[in-house]
């Protein structure tokens, strides 16, 4: 069983800014070393949290790399988009093939 302790990550003044804690199983992986700590500062809202998760900072560009979050169709919501479809493959046929 392998064991990591706690790590803290702090900044030139000693204040605390990310502390992370120990984990312990046979899946844990050793944490790598820190050479170097960086940040970005980003605009209050201008990711959606909702839609998007940063998975990590473009170190040349210094943006954010997103992810969308995939966020499973109700079945109200598979039916009214299997009902759009339907209207549109009817709308299509009977105007000769727009689609």
């Amino acid at each position: 069983m392998k064991q990591v302790g706690r790590r803290i990550i702090y900044n030139q003044d000693g204040e605390i800014v990310c502390e992370l804690g120990e984990m312990m199983g046979t899946k844990v992986m050793p944490r790598p070393e820190i050479t170097k700590l960086d940040y970005i500062d980003l605009e209050y809202g201008q990711i959606d949290y909702a839609r998007y998760r940063i998975v990590g900072i473009d170190i040349e560009t210094k943006q954010p790399i997103l992810e969308e979050i995939e966020i499973p169709k109700t079945s109200e919501q598979q039916k009214i988009e299997e009902l759009e479809n339907q209207l549109l493959l009817l709308a299509d046929e009977m105007e000769g093939g727009i689609l």
